[in-house]
């Protein structure tokens, strides 16, 4: 067998390409949750180091796939307050958290927002509560973001 290959390996494992997403602030004032969406698992959840959000512009709701057992996303069209809304409740979780733990759903919203900074971000939010962030220009960054039934169980999030 040919390992010649493992000398690039500590090349392609360094952080910088293992996530390109902004990392997460771990500090004292996460908390780790455990909802049933998890199957057993809980996820941390940090207060985000995403500035604050000036303008959000709503552009694009999912539309329903007509397969069966498919949920019904004509219920999931949040406009720009509710948008905002989430946002001014949800707390950063890790990209780890986002793709592996959360129950994703085929329904979403989307559209794009100002940060107080100045810089345009675009932005995708779930009924299940879960939502991405990107920010445009200069280093790439993500935030990945997920808000408890507790805080965010209000219409229309499932």
């Amino acid at each position: 067998m040919n390992f010649k290959w493992l000398v690039c390996l500590p090349f392609i494992l360094t952080p910088s390409a293992l996530s390109l997403a902004q990392e997460m602030p771990v500090h004292d004032a996460c908390v780790d949750i455990l909802e049933e969406d998890f199957a057993d698992d809980t996820i941390t959840l940090c207060p985000s180091s995403l500035p604050p959000i000036k303008t959000i512009q709503v552009e694009r709701y999912s539309e329903s796939k007509k397969g069966l057992g498919e949920p019904d996303c004509n219920t999931f069209h949040p406009d720009a307050a509710t948008v905002r809304r989430y946002f001014s409740k949800a707390w950063q979780i890790s990209r780890w958290d986002w793709t592996h733990k959360l129950t994703m759903i085929s329904c979403s919203a989307s559209g794009s927002m100002t940060l107080e900074d100045g810089r345009k971000a675009r932005w995708g939010i779930r009924p299940s509560r879960a939502a991405l962030i990107r920010i445009d220009g200069g280093d790439y960054q993500e935030y990945f973001f997920f808000c408890s039934k507790a805080d965010c169980g209000f219409s229309p999030f499932w």
